[in-house]
């Protein structure tokens, strides 16, 4: 099989509903006609942005469906959520998901029995699932969501099996995404990814070595989010840092209200957000204000990171 590296922004897209609580299939075609304007890699479908763990089966598979069919002509990458607490389960969703193209499978750490996740079951978990998938996998280490945190030693072990394609490192913790890419720099010729999924840290993760990240505040500001991404290579600390200040507010602001506060901002930034499923209650009236401030302090951070940007930089995307 051909390998994939990926490079660039990929965004965990949301899954609109409408005023009843629906899936909204035609506003998620809206949104991904808007991001087909700026220069990123893929889109996630299902991952802790698009709901997915308040989703029915049924509805997955539409959004998986409709994700893919209102994509297909972006020639962009296209990666599944694809985990359940089972790995039957898990399995036949991957299954599913390669049935209608996606290229890689991301898979939450199993949670919900947490005093017997231990590494050993967790390492056992994926390596049952690579064995079996039509699919490349990427582990998902979102302890803040759920409360399990995958060791570095785990992941050593799991990198060893090359149908296992990288990590999406939720943590924030920019000591362990060091660690992680030490881990990656030894795996050849295939390659094993680790992406970040904090825009808190961004920057200096850029400047650790990251090549790939999945990041919901592209949903909201794809084309600052973008500009700073393509100024990593330039390595203008001083600015970078003055572009990564400028995004901080919205990015802390999304990641402490979630998926509604996420929602509410793509509503302000022109996007469609909508409302959240049951039991995520919407952002109130003056959050919904701190909201539209910190929207506007990020946008101003394009004339940062177009400062440093040059003709060179490398381009965001995928090469396969």
């Amino acid at each position: 099989m051909e390998w994939m590296k990926l490079r660039g922004i990929y965004l965990p897209l949301t899954t609109p509903f409408d005023a009843e609580g629906r899936f909204a299939d035609s506003h998620l075609r809206e949104n991904l006609d808007r991001y087909a304007a700026h220069a990123l890699a893929g889109y996630v479908i299902l991952g802790s942005t698009g709901e997915a763990i308040l989703l029915e089966r049924e509805e997955k598979q539409a959004v998986l469906q409709a994700a893919a069919r209102a994509a297909h002509a972006q020639k962009r990458v296209l990666i599944a959520g694809t985990a359940e607490e089972s790995l039957a389960a898990t399995l036949a969703m991957t299954q599913h998901a390669a049935g209608l193209g996606y290229d890689l499978a991301l898979v939450r750490t199993p949670h919900y029995y947490k005093n017997n996740m231990t590494p050993a079951a967790l390492a056992d978990f994926y390596l049952r699932l690579a064995d079996v998938s039509p699919l490349p996998i990427l582990i998902y280490n979102f302890p803040q969501l759920t409360g399990l945190d995958i060791t570095v030693e785990t992941v050593a072990a799991l990198a060893r099996h090359e149908r296992i394609a990288g990590i999406k490192e939720s943590s924030g913790n920019l000591e362990k995404i060091s660690r992680l890419l030490a881990i990656s720099a030894r795996r050849h010729p295939v390659p094993f990814t680790v992406l970040p999924g904090n825009a808190a840290t961004l920057w200096p993760a850029l400047a650790a070595g990251v090549e790939a990240t999945i990041l919901a505040l592209g949903d909201i500001i794809p084309a600052v989010c973008i500009a700073l991404w393509q100024a990593g290579p330039a390595r203008d600390w001083d600015q970078g840092l003055q572009c990564q200040r400028r995004i901080m507010s919205l990015a802390l602001a999304s990641a402490q209200g979630g998926v509604p506060a996420i929602k509410a901002a793509m509503d302000l930034a022109g996007f469609y957000g909508g409302p959240s499923r049951l039991p995520l209650q919407p952002v109130s009236a003056t959050d919904r204000a701190r909201l539209a401030e910190a929207l506007a302090e990020a946008e101003q951070a394009l004339l940062a990171c177009d400062s440093i940007s040059s003709p060179q930089m490398r381009p965001a995307g995928a090469h396969v």
